[in-house]
C-alpha cells in the first residue's frame, strides 16, 4: 500500500458514512444563503454608490463568511484523522500493512482534502445558480476563481488539523488543539501582532508610522495569519480579473497581497511536517 491507498480508503469511508452527502448539503446551503444575505439583506456599502452588486462586491462580502465557515468544517472533518484511529486501535492495523507513517499522514491529508474539495465544489456549483440570479453583473470566471482559492484555504485547515491530530494522542486533545488554533487565527492574531509591535517599539505605540520597520513588522505578522492571507489573496486575484489595469503598490514582496498564497502554502507544509515528525517518534 501507499499514501494513495490510504487516501482512497479514507475517501471511501467518508462516502459509506454519508459524510460527503452531509458536507455537500452544508456547502450548498451556505453558498446560497450567504449570497442571499450579502445581496438582499446586508449588501456591501460600495453597492449603494455604484447602484449594482457586482461579482467582486459579492465575493468581498462572502469572503468574510467563508473565512469562518470553511475552517470549522475542515476541522470537524479532519480532527479524528489520526487521533481517532489511535483511540480505536485501528492505527496499529493500518501500520501493520505495508504503509509507512509518512504514507498514513499524507494519505489522511489527501483523503480528507478530497472529501471537503468535492463537497465544496458541488455545493458552490449548485449555489452559483442563486449567486448568478442575485448579482447584477455576474462573472463566472471570478466566482470560479473564488471557489478555487476557498478550496485551497480548506486544504490549509485540513493540513493544520491533520498535523495536530498526528501530534496528539487522543481525539479530545486534537479537537481542543485544532479549534484552539482556529480561535487564535480568527480572533486573537491581530492583537498578538499588535502586541509584538508594541513590545519591539519599547512598549509604546508612539512614533510608529506607515513605512517604518516596526509598522512593516506588524504587516508581516498580520499576513502570516492564514485567514488574513486567504482574504487578501482572494480579493487581490478577483479584483485583478475585474480590472486588469489595477496598479500594484511599490512594496516589498512579502507585503504584496499575492504573498498570501505563499503563506497558505507554508501553512499546508509546515503543520504536516511537524505532525509527522512527532508521529514518527511516538509510541502507539
Amino acid at each position: 500500500m501507499s499514501w494513495q491507498a490510504v487516501a482512497e480508503k479514507d475517501f471511501r469511508d467518508a462516502i459509506r458514512s454519508r459524510l460527503l452527502i452531509v458536507l455537500t448539503l452544508l456547502f450548498t446551503l451556505f453558498s446560497a444563503g450567504a449570497a442571499y444575505l450579502v445581496t438582499e439583506i446586508d449588501p456591501p456599502q460600495q453597492a449603494a454608490f455604484t447602484g449594482e452588486v457586482t461579482t467582486v462586491l459579492l465575493i468581498s462580502g462572502l469572503v468574510s463568511a467563508t473565512a469562518v465557515f470553511i475552517p470549522i468544517v475542515s476541522i470537524a472533518v479532519a480532527y479524528r484523522s489520526l487521533a481517532g484511529e489511535r483511540d480505536s486501535g485501528s492505527l496499529k492495523l493500518l501500520l501493520s500493512l505495508p504503509n509507512s507513517r509518512l504514507d498514513v499522514v499524507l494519505g489522511k491529508f489527501v483523503g480528507r482534502s478530497g472529501v471537503v474539495a468535492v463537497a465544496l465544489f458541488v455545493g458552490f456549483a449548485v449555489g452559483i445558480v442563486v449567486t448568478a440570479s442575485l448579482a447584477d453583473a455576474f462573472s463566472p470566471l471570478e466566482y470560479v476563481v473564488f471557489v478555487g482559492i476557498s478550496m485551497l484555504f480548506a486544504f490549509v485547515f485540513i493540513a493544520i488539523t491533520v498535523g495536530v491530530s498526528a501530534f496528539t494522542s487522543s481525539t479530545s486533545r486534537a479537537a481542543y488543539g485544532a479549534f484552539g488554533l482556529f480561535v487564535v487565527f480568527q480572533f486573537l492574531w491581530s492583537s498578538l501582532a499588535q502586541g509584538v509591535a508594541y513590545a519591539v517599539n519599547g512598549f509604546s505605540f508612539e512614533g510608529i508610522e506607515e513605512g517604518d520597520a516596526v509598522f512593516e513588522l506588524f504587516q508581516v505578522l498580520t499576513i502570516l495569519d492564514p485567514t488574513a492571507a486567504y482574504q487578501q489573496g482572494t480579493l487581490w486575484v478577483v479584483r485583478r480579473l475585474a480590472d486588469s489595469g489595477e496598479s500594484t503598490p511599490d512594496l516589498a514582496f512579502y507585503l504584496q497581497d499575492w504573498f498570501g498564497f505563499i503563506v497558505m502554502a507554508l501553512w499546508i507544509v509546515v503543520p504536516l511536517a511537524i505532525g509527522y515528525t512527532r508521529f514518527e517518534s511516538s509510541d502507539l
